[in-house]
């Protein structure tokens, strides 16, 4: 049985830490992924879902005019059917606006992309004209001098798609290998549809960013495209690291995808009980 147990390994890492931790690509939003309440102020919420953490405006302190008392504001939009921010009658702290902000960040702190998202108005702005902000940040630090911008002219239920495609209109092409995004526009609006791209943890010498430093990282050095190019430098940093692993991305290669994994624990269940009844064994 000492053969299997790399294996196990592997198949226990990758559900203990996630398809995030991978650096595997996460789809928003359906019925299998719950959203676990982590903390909540007087104007946001914040849950995790997948390795990922939402911090989403709501305004908690409307009263709907029919008294002092704060009675807050329905949500139109619950997960799983997205996650629904809201502009505020009180701002959160730090902040000089009353926008309804979305901030997206990983549970283990690691960069990530965000690649893809729809966006849901709850709201009129075909009048004004609207415009979604997203900020990247880095260590808290703002990734651009503005933020990028999405256009979100339309009506209450109108819904605008971006990913990496070049777009007049907005592009996710730059969201790439950031901590942080925050997602803002004046009226409230739901993200109904989000794609996020977990990265593994850079590692010297892996130069094709695959968590692994091997063969294939000597062949992107060789046809300079490493760093600092075909390199005696980047050379040395490839053969001092070569074998190095970013965190469960050695064993990431051993685990198989959801439906063979089902496969696998069928056919282990199976060879168990056969070597319960008939005595079958392995050998050494």
């Amino acid at each position: 049985m000492n053969r299997f147990k790399p294996l196990a390994a592997a198949i226990l890492l990758y559900w203990l830490h996630g398809s995030a931790a991978l650096g595997a690509t996460v789809v928003f939003f359906d019925d299998t992924q719950v959203a676990t309440p982590v903390a909540s102020g007087i104007t946001w919420d914040t849950v995790s879902s997948n390795g990922y953490l939402f911090t989403y405006t709501r305004d908690k302190l409307f009263t709907g005019g029919i008294g002092p008392d704060p009675i807050g504001r329905m949500v139109r939009v619950p997960w799983p059917a997205g996650v629904e921010a809201q502009a505020v009658t009180t701002p959160p702290p730090g902040v000089t606006d009353y926008k309804a902000r979305l901030t997206l960040r990983r549970v283990d702190g690691d960069v990530f992309d965000l690649t893809a998202f729809t966006a849901k108005l709850l709201a009129n702005t075909a009048g004004a004209g609207a415009n979604i902000e997203i900020m990247p940040k880095l260590q808290g630090e703002d990734g651009f001098n503005d933020p990028l911008y999405f256009n979100a002219s339309g009506y209450y239920g109108s819904n605008f798609s971006y990913d990496t495609t070049p777009n007049y209109l907005g592009s996710t092409a730059l969201l790439k290998g950031f901590d942080e995004y925050v997602i803002s526009l004046y009226v409230d609006y739901a993200l109904t549809a989000l794609t996020l791209e977990g990265a593994l943890t850079a590692l010297p010498g892996d130069f094709d960013a695959d968590g692994r430093v091997d063969g294939a990282d000597f062949l992107v050095w060789q046809r300079g495209e490493s760093p600092a190019g075909a390199t005696a430098s980047d050379l040395a940093l490839w053969q001092a690291n070569f074998g190095a692993a970013a965190p469960l991305a050695a064993v990431a290669a051993a685990v198989p995808e959801p439906a063979t994994l089902f496969q696998i624990t069928i056919a282990a269940g199976v060879f168990l009980l056969a070597q319960r009844i008939f005595g079958i064994t392995l050998s050494r």
